[in-house]
């Protein structure tokens, strides 16, 4: 059972914190990601115990904030799908371009080589609809959001579907690259995830059906 199981108000609570703006809230949540990156840099065992050691708060504030270290992981993974997607949003559909995509994804593969040992052991977890599928969900959100913003999928294509598509696939090779199972550099991985994307998603021009890579028919003028 876990903590919220065995305390449905603890996790109302949690709920609450999570949205809050309150700078105290939001300083100890930052106190608490900034413990799990220095303990992650030291390649130190990341525990409730040894964040909170770090992070200078009791064990209680961060069961107040999170019902564990897999917890933390998962918000802190949808932070940093946050962060990366602003600082990679282009100012209009006619800015998109392959440099974009590609600084998103070298940002998104820094951030899981910085945090692997603590990824590592969430994604080792094998339970039905575990951390990897938790994570693809988060991912999607801001997939979601570029493809109703800037990126005309191709006709016939939900852009729903198409997020959960690229969102699973992209969380798959991530989590593979976390546990050892795909041999590759972090520019090597990026640029994979950068190449493997559909490019209507980072140029902009729908796609036809049928023509997942964005390419106009021939003959037809842009």
């Amino acid at each position: 059972m876990t903590r919220a199981e065995a305390n449905p108000d603890l996790a109302a609570v949690r709920d609450g914190i999570r949205s809050s703006s309150d700078r105290r809230v939001t300083a100890t949540r930052t106190r608490l990601f900034d413990a799990v990156r220095d303990l992650a840099a030291e390649g130190a065992e990341i525990t409730v115990r040894s964040t909170t050691e770090r992070a200078g708060v009791s064990r209680a504030t961060f069961y107040t904030h999170f019902s564990g270290i897999d917890d933390l992981a998962l918000h802190l993974q949808e932070q940093a799908f946050h962060d990366i997607a602003a600082e990679s949003r282009p100012t209009d559909a006619g800015a998109l371009d392959g440099t974009l995509m590609e600084r998103s994804q070298r940002a998104l593969i820094s951030h899981y080589a910085t945090y692997r040992a603590l990824y590592a052991g969430a994604f080792a977890v094998a339970v039905p609809r575990g951390a990897e599928t938790r994570v693809a969900e988060l991912m999607k959100v801001e997939i979601l959001a570029h493809l109703r913003s800037f990126a005309q999928p191709p006709t016939g294509i939900d852009p729903d579907i198409a997020a959960t598509y690229i969102a699973h696939a992209a969380t798959g090779v991530i989590a593979s690259w976390v546990l050892g199972d795909i041999e590759a550099t972090e520019d090597e991985l990026a640029r994979h995830l950068t190449q493997l994307m559909p490019r209507w998603m980072h140029t902009g021009i729908p796609a036809v059906t049928g023509d997942a890579d964005g390419r106009r028919p021939e003959g037809e003028k842009q």
